[in-house]
């Protein structure tokens, strides 16, 4: 299934912002799609593609992976989420449904917390937030995920992450450091009570990366929430099994559309 994506990019204050858009633009659902530490937009390709089918998509590479830039150094998940809410301003993008992995999880639940406003639901699979072990543990135990996930991985979806974590690491060093002590370090659990926004929190049974019971600390602490765990998968299952992961993001969002019907457009210029 192939979509035509278009990769765009707009100047913010103090930052340059690339980004992929597919879609009806003038479809009144808009996913804002925020990807996962140092693998960049390429490995959820076939993902965008089949939401693109009845989504406007948009899609952007966090600075430091892709050709977006930042020029100041991004301490938290807060500022991640300031640039991004700047960057739903600029494109006059007034309320949207947020689909984010791993790190971007995170970052879409601080977006929630500062700007409830313009999230019209949360769909977060596998997410950061919970402050994690060393970084020799942690590392281990990706070297173990990674490789057993490739025995039941599709083999295009597998090179696609090997080759941008590759690259994200020759060529942008410095951010993947960066963005790793955030992960490793930050905690974002003292902004979840103050999220009220509809929230699908969808989670690998085997992740090793971010374990169950981190998905279950956020549907705690998350009124909104629901809870689903996807069994025999680990941290990037998303990638490998994309129908069943498009297949429960549609879901959720048709029955949100469905209760609030009132919404109606998401463009300023739509209006």
């Amino acid at each position: 299934m192939e979509s035509f994506f278009i990769e765009k990019q707009i100047d913010l204050v103090d930052s340059n912002i690339y980004y992929k858009e597919a879609g009806k633009a003038n479809n009144s659902i808009t996913i804002l799609f925020i990807h996962g530490w140092a693998v960049s937009i390429e490995p959820y390709q076939e993902i965008l593609n089949i939401l693109s089918q009845r989504y406007h998509i948009v899609a952007p590479y966090l600075p430091g992976f892709g050709k977006s830039i930042a020029p100041h150094f991004v301490k938290d998940y807060s500022d991640y989420a300031v640039l991004l809410i700047d960057f739903l301003k600029a494109l006059n993008l007034q309320s949207v449904h947020i689909v984010a992995h791993s790190l971007g999880g995170a970052i879409a639940l601080a977006i929630a917390a500062l700007k409830p406003t313009f999230v019209r639901s949360l769909i977060i699979a596998d997410s950061t937030g919970i402050p994690m072990n060393s970084l020799p543990e942690v590392v281990l135990r990706r070297a173990i995920e990674m490789s057993t996930q490739m025995w039941q991985a599709k083999p295009k979806p597998t090179l696609a992450i090997l080759e941008r974590v590759l690259y994200n690491s020759l060529f942008n060093t410095r951010k993947v450091i960066e963005t790793a002590r955030i992960v490793l370090e930050r905690d974002i659990r003292s902004i979840l009570p103050r999220i009220n926004t509809p929230c699908l929190i969808i989670w690998g049974a085997n992740d090793l990366l971010t374990p169950i019971a981190m998905a279950q600390e956020f549907a705690r602490n998350i009124k909104s929430s629901k809870l689903v765990i996807v069994e025999g998968v680990y941290h990037e299952w998303n990638f490998f099994f994309t129908a069943t992961f498009t297949k429960a993001v549609s879901k959720f969002i048709d029955e949100i559309e469905a209760r609030y019907p009132s919404f109606v457009a998401t463009r300023e210029g739509d209006r």
